[in-house]
């Protein structure tokens, strides 16, 4: 087939253009039906959490036995980005994150056999280390409440039973329970009955753990056949345990476990209790479960799932009457309302663009072009799809963001067969080969240059690169469908509107432009034009103009994200590290009864021992405490956006006062509230990070830190990562009392460990694959009655003895020196050091504020401190300097590989810097439309700027294309430039007024797009009104003197 034949099957017949429009709708509409759909994209970082219990170790000794060893073995772990740790008590809890770059499947399998490395260094009685994934937003996607009227063991083992069939979907990682007392079996030793028999309690966990055995004794062969020999020595009914013999008296009478021990089945000691309100309604106690997924799975299906089971459940025979469940929390409905948001922004976008498009063009080519849009956004759905994207807000950011840019080939191309049908009188098939051959390399190299200057934004680096990467990949495939539909189906298709219409005459809009164009020639042939020294004066003008917005700029503050209106809001009530649970359900009760009654909370949830899940929303808040006495959590839920007067984030002040008012009579509590303010991560912003050998040393440092960061206005929720020190009584054992009375160390610790504690000593085995109950041994204390726990009175602990190997009693006085000291509740490394991390949030203030006024102080107090301890910034500013330094570079090289295209499209490298210099005139309307309305420069605005360049670009090199036309024609290079600046006047501005009528929607909408949207907004405004002067007068520059040929 020649090149003729081919131009006519690809731009005049109708077979191609069809067959492609039926791909791109019908795929378009099955990729939108079959994609994931999330809210934010599920970044696939590599990080997990290592878990190691050593159950009753002091937080220092699992620091130096636990943590230590499993750093050492982590630390030089191939990709590692952060190391970061917390030792409690009990609990070693490892927070590992790689670079951002580094495949799952392989960094997860290297970290594991670096776990299996430094686990060989645990002590006997270390638990096996739990390695769990997690995802960068690590918070459940659906939340739900059981509550009702039924006894507590029927409640405890249906609330396990649910959990267990949840947790056996392929696409659920975890369930998270709150308020939840797990079913066990106690034993509880009565002192009184041990000291009257004389039997240590160390002889009645023996017995336990001897007898609870079930092991094979290998096979018996009795000649025709083989019996396989198995001694079911395990507990699994309650009297048998009851019945076990402990010791012989020596009247030979046979003491068992039920003569000195309460053995019974019940729940487990309560450790935190969950409450539920819905519009205003008082506080009902319940469970909560919490549904988190696993990454790449589609949380809308998901959730759908976990709702249709949870339907299911209620009518099976296990489901008990009485029982009730709620939705406290569903991401799904949240997801789904941003989508709605979003594709209204969208589709008013577009409708407005087709408004704007029926002014420009005739109504039959403003269909044309405004029904080419959605099919270029189907197209991009259909590809992304095929590659295994999701469908989330990034992606429709994209979308929009490439409205304005690929409105532009559709206009030219528009104009063009416009231009060809009705002025020039062609037929068809000639208007339309006659467009290709005039627009297709303009409009190629236009593209080009645009999708060079999106595309380097996929190579910025860091989670907030990854967090963004679909906007330029999304903007990119639809310029580049864009031209493909401009050519191959707008152009064949639009006979069946275009080749039978008739116009005699020019339309008004044709009349208008004329007009504008021919007084903007003459305005400037009589003045911009006029010689080259007047020209000049035009261009170092527009530089100095330029230079002054970038001082403007440069008093701007700048941040991370922006706020977003999320609509979840966790807050933690901290209490005195000394709290109990009863002095924490008090004060909850009392801030639950405050926030229960605000008109803009759908329902609150309420917690007592534990902080909300949603509080919880960064790997490094999983290393604290996040389950203690001490701690109230709330999660609040506010209404949708239309029945609230604020954004969520603005009643964080209001809510702040109204609860230190209301518990204005509570010594020492501290308040932390978490909202949902959108970004890669839900960290705080400010944390500064101080590192050192001596805890005691580093805490008093952060404390001087707190107190001047708490200083500044506009800095919340100052706090260290530790919280308050813990009163610890620290025992020593006296050696030689030990000794005389043949008592050994581990003995010693092992009694005065069942007079305080409910550890676990076995199973009790239950019937099928259930799972079996822990067999919890303690001490019967009269002042506790039915709660599980150590002695509450002086009383009792006067009555701590301990037996000798003789049966003697001793009291424990006579054996123990004590001190009462303070010590951390917990020991954070970061790198395998020690540290400290001072946290904030901001309001009002960016965090590069913030660091401006403490830096100096710090800077000051490092120079006093001894040698070792040092302090480093992390949270947005590490983040931002990551982020930041990689878009500078990819802004650098996005001119670069613009500059090098054009340079081969002009075949001028002075062209290219005409084109150029539409770049800072852009800027100039960013730069003072941020410094007039006062916009903190952000990372969406930079990527704003990254788009703007390649607008701004196209509009320059149609212009320059135009004017190099008119030359060509033997026009006078004055002359020509004029008449290319009034030739391309509409387009170019038909261009800006698209792209700005596409974007506004978005960037009112939501405040976290609305610096993206708005840098380019302002950018075209500065430049399509300088441009129409500026390049024409840089092109004459740039032109030899007294030559009417381009350079």
């Amino acid at each position: 087939m020649n090149k003729q034949g081919l131009a006519h099957k690809l731009f005049v017949d109708k077979v191609i253009s069809t067959l492609l429009l039926a791909i791109l709708l019908v795929g378009g509409v099955l990729a939108y039906s079959g994609m994931l759909k999330e809210n934010y994209p599920d970044l696939e970082i590599p990080q997990a959490i290592i878990t190691v219990e050593w159950p009753g170790a002091a937080a220092e000794q699992v620091e130096k036995e636990v943590t230590k060893p499993l750093e050492d073995a982590l630390n030089g772990l191939q990709g590692l980005k952060k190391l970061q740790s917390g030792s409690q008590f009990s609990y070693a809890v490892i927070a590992v994150e790689f670079k951002s770059d580094e495949p799952m499947n392989e960094a997860m399998q290297r970290l594991r056999a670096k776990v299996d490395e430094g686990k060989a260094e645990f002590p006997g009685a270390v638990k096996n280390p739990l390695i769990e994934q997690v995802s960068v937003n690590d918070t459940p996607v659906i939340e739900f409440m059981l509550y009702g009227s039924l006894d507590d063991t029927s409640f405890s083992q249906v609330v396990k039973t649910i959990e267990k069939r949840l947790e056996a979907k392929p696409g659920v990682k975890k369930v998270d329970k709150g308020g939840y007392r797990e079913t066990v079996v106690h034993v509880r030793m009565l002192p009184h009955r041990l000291r009257s028999l004389k039997l240590s309690p160390s002889l009645v966990r023996q017995r336990i753990e001897e007898a609870n055995l079930d092991t094979s004794w290998g096979e018996y062969d009795d000649g025709n056949r083989i019996h396989r020999l198995y001694l079911a020595g395990r507990f699994d009914d309650i009297r048998a345990l009851q019945q076990l013999p402990i010791a012989r008296l020596s009247d030979n009478r046979l003491i068992r476990l039920e003569e000195v021990a309460l053995v019974y089945k019940g729940l487990d000691k309560v450790k935190s209790e969950t409450y539920f309100s819905e519009l205003g309604e008082p506080f009902t106690q319940g469970v909560s479960l919490g549904v988190k997924k696993r990454p790449g799975v589609d949380t809308i299906t998901l959730i759908n799932e976990v709702k249709a089971a949870m339907a299911e459940y209620q009518t099976q025979g296990f489901w008990p009457d009485g029982l009730k469940v709620q939705i406290i929390s569903d991401e799904s409905a949240l997801i789904d309302e941003s989508f709605a948001n979003v594709f209204s922004n969208i589709w008013q976008a577009m409708l407005a663009v087709f408004i704007i498009l029926m002014v420009l063009l005739t109504w039959r080519e403003a269909l044309i072009a405004g029904t080419a849009i959605p099919l270029t956004f189907l197209g991009a759905l259909m590809i992304l799809g095929l590659f295994g994207y999701t469908l989330n807000t990034m992606m429709i950011i994209g979308m929009v963001l490439a409205l304005g840019m690929l409105v532009d080939v559709f206009i030219l191309v528009m104009e063009g067969m416009h231009d060809n049908l009705y002025s020039k009188r062609l037929s068809f098939k000639e208007a339309a080969l006659a467009t290709v051959k005039t627009y297709a390399m303009p409009a190629f190299s236009g593209q080009l240059t645009t999708i060079l200057a999106m595309a380097p934004m996929m190579a910025i680096g860091g989670v907030d690169g990854k967090f963004i990467r679909l906007i330029p990949i999304t903007a990119v495939l639809c310029l580049v469908l864009s031209y493909l539909i401009a050519f191959v189906i707008c152009i064949p298709l639009s006979q069946y509107l275009l080749s039978n219409a008739k116009q005699t005459q020019m339309s008004r809009v044709d009349r208008l432009t004329q007009i504008a164009g021919q007084s903007l020639q003459r305005w400037l042939n009589r003045f911009a034009l006029r010689s080259r020294r007047r020209a000049g004066a035009w261009v170092a003008g527009s530089v100095i103009v330029w230079l002054i917005s970038i001082g403007l700029m440069s008093t701007l503050p700048s941040l991370l994200y922006p706020k977003a209106d999320g609509r979840n809001l966790a807050i933690t009530i901290e209490l005195g590290p000394d709290a109990t649970l009863a002095q924490s359900r008090s004060v909850a009760e009392r801030a639950g009864a405050y926030l229960a009654t605000q008109p803009y909370f759908e329902n609150v949830t309420m917690y007592v021992g534990k902080k909300s899940p949603r509080a919880i929303s960064s790997i490094s808040d999983q290393l604290l405490l996040n389950e203690n006495p001490n701690l109230v959590g709330f999660s609040a839920l506010f209404v949708p956006k239309d029945e609230r007067s604020q954004l969520a984030y603005e009643y964080v002040p209001e809510l702040r006062a109204g609860l230190n008012e209301t518990l204005a009579d509570v010594a020492g509590i501290t308040l932390l509230f978490t909202p949902e303010v959108g970004g890669s991560s839900n960290d705080d912003p400010v944390q500064i990070v101080l590192s050192g050998s001596d805890m005691a040393q580093l805490s008093a440092y952060a404390s001087q830190v707190q107190q001047q960061l708490a200083t500044i206005n506009g800095v919340t929720d100052v706090r260290n990562n530790l919280g308050a020190w813990q009163s610890q009584v620290r025992l020593t054992a006296n050696r030689e009392a030990l000794n005389f009375h043949g008592i050994t160390e581990q003995d010693f610790a092992s009694q005065l460990r069942l007079a305080t504690e409910a550890d676990e000593y076995g199973k009790f085995k239950l019937a099928g694959t259930e799972d079996d109950l822990k067999i919890r041994l303690s001490t019967f204390w009269e002042s506790r009655d039915e709660e599980i726990g150590g002695p509450k009175s002086l009383a009792e602990i006067s009555l701590i003895s301990l037996f000798t190997p003789q049966g003697e009693l001793v009291p424990g006085g006579n054996l123990v020196d004590y001190e009462i000291d303070a010590v951390p509740p917990l020991y954070t490394h970061a790198q395998t050091q020690r540290a400290i991390t001072i946290k904030a949030k901001v309001e009002g203030i960016t965090v590069g504020e913030v660091i401006a006024q403490l830096d100096p102080h710090l800077q000051a107090w490092q120079q006093t401190w001894p040698e070792g301890y040092r302090y480093s910034y992390a949270g947005e500013a590490e983040n931002a300097e990551e982020t930041y330094g990689s878009a500078g570079m990819v802004f650098v090289l996005a001119i670069m590989m613009v500059f090098a295209v054009l340079t081969l499209a002009l075949g001028s490298f002075k062209q290219p810097l005409v084109v150029l210099f539409t770049i800072p005139l852009a800027l100039i309307g960013t730069f003072t439309g941020f410094w007039v309305f006062q916009i903190p420069f952000s990372f969406p605005a930079m990527i704003g700027l990254i788009a703007l360049v390649g607008i701004v670009v196209n509009n320059a090199i149609v212009m320059l294309d135009t004017i190099n036309s008119h030359i060509k024609a033997g026009v006078g290079l004055s002359d020509a430039c004029a008449r290319g600046a009034a030739d391309r006047l509409r387009p170019i501005i038909g261009t800006s007024i698209t792209t700005i009528v596409g974007l506004v929607p978005l960037g009112l909408s939501d405040p976290t797009w609305f610096p993206l949207c708005f840098a380019i907004i302002f950018g075209l405004l500065a430049s399509t009104l300088v441009a129409m002067i500026v390049i024409p007068a840089m092109y004459m520059l740039v032109s030899r003197p007294l030559s009417d040929k381009p350079v």
